[in-house]
């Protein structure tokens, strides 16, 4: 599978598109540009009231920033061959804390579902920055993910994979939580969707690592053009209901635009807000490069 291709020159500076889009809801490239700039602004609107932070949550966490982007934006799976990595910036508006989730990918070259069609990864917040009573803790993440993502169908526009996944905590709680995702992708034309389920369970529960967690996710995202400067663009937006054993089932919504800066390299620009309808409100920006290194020598 071919990873993070777009054809086409270089030709304007993305701050300067996003900065134009937001700043009047308005642009040349038709509605559904129209539709994530407005959507990423009602995202980053000043909340009513501050938010804590439910960090157990698999929606918040790095693993799941990748795995909105699979829906639309990245390939199932990194290129075969090759790795790539995610660097995000997450900033809460509500709380003031800041992370760095990141996640280095790596899917050996073959042609078994194992070796050739899994996509092996490790997710983690390589910093991890919490305000709290007017003091700011920063350390390195408090919990690893490890997870296979394999490829079971890889058709001409319907691809489905499965990925079984375990967190292994480092500190604040004990035992690990184990899951899988199941991801659904349908590609036509410049238009990309999917939909995600997935289910976790603790070893080890506690008043802030639920003994069980399930959500689901859909997506989608449009290519502004198929070529040329806009052919660089792709506005995407999701939306992830979640359900937790001891905790109020919420909604959560994402908006935001992804800019392909070359071949193997792209940012993008996200507004989150949780707790849409149910649980604590919360609003973020996640700023992320994404970068293919290539197939190993």
């Amino acid at each position: 599978m071919a990873s993070l291709k777009v054809s086409g020159a270089l030709r304007h500076p993305p701050i300067i598109m996003i900065v134009a889009a937001a700043t009047e809801c308005q642009s040349r490239v038709g509605n559904y540009g129209r539709w994530a700039a407005c959507g990423l602004l009602c995202m980053l609107a000043p909340a009513g009231h501050a938010a804590l932070l439910d960090g157990f949550l698999g929606g918040r966490g790095t693993s799941n920033i990748t795995l909105r982007k699979r829906l639309h934006v990245n390939t199932l799976i990194t290129e075969p061959g090759t790795i790539e990595a995610e660097w995000d910036n997450l900033y809460s508006y509500s709380t003031g804390n800041f992370s760095m989730p990141s996640v280095i990918k790596y899917t050996p070259k073959g042609k078994s579902i194992l070796w050739g069609r899994t996509e092996y990864s490790a997710a983690f917040d390589a910093i991890d920055s919490v305000a709290l009573a007017g003091q700011r803790t920063t350390q390195f993440s408090d919990r690893v993910t490890f997870g296979a993502n394999a490829v079971l169908k890889d058709g001409e526009k319907l691809d489905i994979a499965v990925q079984p996944a375990a967190t292994f905590f480092l500190r604040g709680e004990s035992g690990v939580r184990l899951g899988a995702t199941a991801i659904v992708r349908y590609d036509v034309g410049r238009n990309s969707m999917g939909a995600s389920l997935s289910w976790t369970a603790a070893t080890a529960p506690s008043p802030t690592n639920p003994a069980r967690a399930w959500d689901f996710g859909g997506g989608m995202g449009r290519r502004l053009a198929a070529s040329g400067a806009w052919g660089h663009i792709t506005p995407h937006v999701n939306a992830v209901y979640e359900r937790s054993t001891g905790f109020e089932r919420t909604w959560a919504g994402f908006a935001g635009v992804e800019y392909q800066i070359t071949e193997r390299i792209a940012v993008d620009f996200t507004g989150q807000r949780y707790g849409l309808a149910g649980g604590n409100p919360d609003r973020q920006l996640v700023v992320g490069l994404t970068m293919n290194f290539g197939k190993l020598q």
